[in-house]
């Protein structure tokens, strides 16, 4: 069986400019997720039409709940809600996985620009720095999937996105569907434009030569500048933690995965075992 993963955020979707596309309690989140759902269905039809049977689709935003599963076509196979050891590539180790689409990406944090650039969560980090480069969701997610053997062979978003695969998939396919005028500003195309050019994106991406997978050499140093001094604080309590400055931590790893189940840890964690996002 022949498999295809698709790791989709909202930000980088057509249409979405501002912080009211991004939550459930915000005037624009329900057209938002459709916006977001439409794009990943013309990206996952495109690759079973291209051959593969099964497509394994992540909702890797805010809430877990973005995507609407009644539309999806058969054999997609949609991961939901949280927690998740390894945040928005839950189940890129699963067997047989040959490659990775990136939809509705946006660039990291301390990154050259784009629409609501962040690193998974921006009222928890400013900087997440691997083996000393700052580090989009897309970097780190890349590396991840590397790890694997997954090379990532179509990213979609802005035009800055775009620019920041080029350190993590430079063989990669990208879709420009919006360019931003600001962090909360942006000139898209229209929705059915926008999943018009990523299913042509997506075959072009799945009949050219498959690239490498983005593989980093371990160990793996992690820095992590918190929005707060009290995290990082806290965060050094832990012994394999070491606190280096009043807002940032550093922590080495063996493997990408390890270090990803660390962020993921930091982000989801609750003692009483309910997720708020």
């Amino acid at each position: 069986m022949r498999k295809l993963y698709i790791s989709a955020d909202i930000e980088g979707c057509a249409g979405v400019a501002s912080q009211h596309a991004l939550a459930a309690d915000r005037f624009e989140w329900q057209d938002a997720r459709r916006w977001m759902t439409g794009e990943v269905v013309a990206a996952a039809e495109a690759a079973l039409a291209h051959g593969f049977d099964e497509v394994l689709l992540v909702d890797g935003h805010g809430n877990g709940h973005n995507l609407l599963p009644d539309v999806m076509p058969d054999g997609v196979r949609l991961l939901r809600s949280w927690p998740r050891a390894l945040l928005q590539m839950e189940g890129i180790d699963t067997p047989g996985i040959e490659a990775a689409f990136f939809i509705g990406y946006h660039n990291g944090a301390m990154g050259d620009g784009g629409i609501l650039a962040h690193t998974y969560s921006s009222a928890a980090f400013r900087d997440l720095r691997l083996n000393g480069v700052s580090a989009s969701e897309g970097y780190l997610n890349a590396a991840l999937a590397g790890e694997f053997g997954v090379p990532v062979v179509l990213v979609t978003g802005d035009a800055e996105t775009a620019a920041d695969a080029k350190a993590y998939a430079p063989g990669a396919v990208a879709c420009i569907v919006k360019q931003s005028v600001g962090f909360r500003a942006a000139a898209a195309l229209t929705p059915r434009e926008a999943c018009a050019a990523i299913s042509t994106a997506a075959a072009s991406a799945l009949t050219t030569p498959r690239p490498r997978p983005f593989r980093l050499e371990g160990p793996y140093r992690l820095e992590i500048d918190f929005s707060t001094r009290v995290a990082a604080e806290m965060a050094a309590y832990l012994p394999f933690i070491e606190q280096t400055g009043p807002c940032t931590v550093s922590a080495e790893f063996a493997t990408m995965a390890a270090l990803m189940r660390f962020i993921s840890f930091l982000i989801l964690f609750n003692p009483n075992g309910v997720v708020g996002l």
